[in-house]
């Protein structure tokens, strides 16, 4: 009789008291998280003060600053080693030439229809044509290719998409430029995203990481060529190595600096507060429309990504409060609207090894159209999914995958510059279902205001994520990756996982 009276009673106690722990969490959440001061965050980052958060401008230097306080008024601390919050990054602003052109032979291709330039190279430049496969490792061995301009196929062999050969260039460069070639021309042929497109892109003034240089010859001229629908790769070989001469005219790049926001809490567990959660989003947008004197002229960027930033910032005041086992970094991104190249830069800069970085959720997002859900993209791909379940579900959400994957989100946003490197990470983001109308209306465009938000949504979402930020600090075992997922082999290569 005493047995079975017994039984039930422990078994409640083992099911009851975590329930009774999330339920204690889900409290201090609400308590900490109230929609005014949602409200006031978001409107104070996305008010036409700041003239749309464009990177390079005073206007995102001021919206870092003041997450930075935030940061320092909340007891969160810089980085063990680091002075103050802030990581510094050199930017160039890249002009598009003016005009342009290559000489082969008889025939002449011409600047923005035929070749486009990759980096800031301007001026005249000359040499013999060799030509290679894709111009990487072993294929260089022995070779001298002094003053050479050389053609070959993007990026290396087995990559497919232009993204992968972006990624190539400097390694690219790096091994030409030993070898002493003048140019290196690679040929473009990609049916998924059409010349047309590459060209839109690139040629028009634009911002990235500055190339520092150790020497005085300054950079390799790096050129991508349309190949499409013919055969260049064949058509060059058989020439020989006849003489090219080419000619790009235009300003040279400006320098102008911005900065990652960064901030960490230690964990309490002596075990694992050497580990850290990395929580991020992007504090810039796109600014404003030029040449535009009358009307609304600025993209206030509120839910992208004011919503995400004002997410950090709750996290960093909660979490410091309320500390995990894990330590946990909150990162405040610059320049993703123009490349993800704060997050990138983090990545290939840390401020940690990057091994001691289990987990990255990115909160970022392109609106939303039911306010029942939260979009998780990446779900399924890590094993922290009930984790973001749960965190959704106590606030009265539901955590659903990512509902577009021809849209390629994952791959889109600051969580790619981590997952590349293996780190699990997915973007928590509104309820979206689908790129439909509602979604456009706001997308990228100077109707995404403050006053446009469902703030009592808006706080729930919010409130979930700081909990699904603690769930996966404070997790038993670091969440990895979901077997055969196309990030797991670089994880297991970070992590040292056989």
């Amino acid at each position: 009789m005493i047995r079975r009276v017994l039984l039930p009673f422990i078994l409640f106690l083992f099911i009851s008291v975590p329930l009774h722990a999330q339920s204690d969490d889900v409290d201090r959440i609400k308590e900490s998280v109230h929609k005014s001061d949602v409200k006031m965050q978001i409107y104070f980052l996305a008010a036409d003060e700041f003239k749309g958060r464009d990177t390079g401008t005073p206007h995102l230097d001021i919206a870092g600053r003041y997450i930075a306080t935030w940061f320092m008024t909340n007891n969160v601390k810089p980085l063990p080693g680091q002075d103050d919050y802030f990581q510094s990054i050199p930017f160039e602003t890249i002009k598009a030439p003016e005009e342009g052109e290559i000489v082969l032979g008889d025939s002449t291709y011409q600047y923005g229809y035929d070749f486009i330039m990759l980096n800031t190279s301007r001026g005249d430049f000359s040499g013999p044509l060799k030509v290679l496969e894709h111009g990487m490792g072993d294929e260089l061995d022995n070779r001298n290719l002094e003053g050479k301009v050389v053609v070959v196929k993007p990026g290396a062999e087995g990559q497919m998409n232009p993204q992968q050969w972006f990624m190539s260039t400097e390694q690219k460069n790096e091994q030409l430029k030993d070898r002493g070639a003048a140019v290196v021309i690679e040929l473009y042929d990609n049916r998924q995203l059409p010349w047309q497109m590459i060209v839109s892109y690139l040629n028009q003034d634009r911002l990235e990481v500055a190339q520092i240089q150790d020497d005085a010859d300054g950079i390799l001229p790096h050129i991508w060529m349309n190949s499409t629908g013919q055969d260049l790769h064949t058509a060059f070989s058989d020439m020989g190595e006849k003489d090219v001469s080419i000619s790009v005219i235009g300003e040279p790049a400006d320098r102008v600096t911005s900065s990652n926001v960064v901030g960490y809490i230690e964990g309490t567990d002596p075990d694992l507060k050497d580990e850290y959660l990395l929580l991020g989003a992007h504090y810039d947008h796109i600014g404003v429309v030029e040449g535009q004197k009358e009307g609304n002229y600025i993209y206030n960027g509120a839910r992208d990504n004011a919503v995400g930033t004002a997410g950090i910032m709750f996290a960093a005041r909660y979490l410091a409060e309320n500390p995990p086992k894990r330590s946990v970094i909150f990162a405040a991104w610059t320049a993703e609207e123009v490349g993800l190249l704060g997050s990138n830069y983090f990545a290939e800069n840390p401020m940690v090894p990057l091994e001691q970085i289990i987990y990255n959720i990115n909160i970022d997002g392109a609106g939303y159209n039911d306010t029942t859900k939260v979009t998780v993209i990446g779900l399924g791909r890590t094993e922290a999914d009930d984790d973001f379940k749960a965190a959704a579900e106590a606030f009265g959400l539901e955590a659903i995958p990512d509902p577009v994957p021809e849209q390629n989100l994952f791959d889109r946003s600051d969580n790619v510059s981590f997952a590349r490197k293996g780190i699990p990470a997915p973007t928590y983001s509104l309820g979206l279902t689908a790129f439909d109308e509602e979604i456009n209306r706001y997308y990228h465009t100077v109707k995404d205001e403050p006053h446009t938000l469902d703030y009592p949504y808006i706080t729930r979402y919010l409130r979930s994520f700081l909990l699904a930020a603690q769930k996966v600090a404070n997790s038993d075992e670091a969440p990895f990756w979901q077997e055969g997922d196309v990030y797991e082999e670089a994880g297991r290569e970070l992590y040292g996982r056989d």
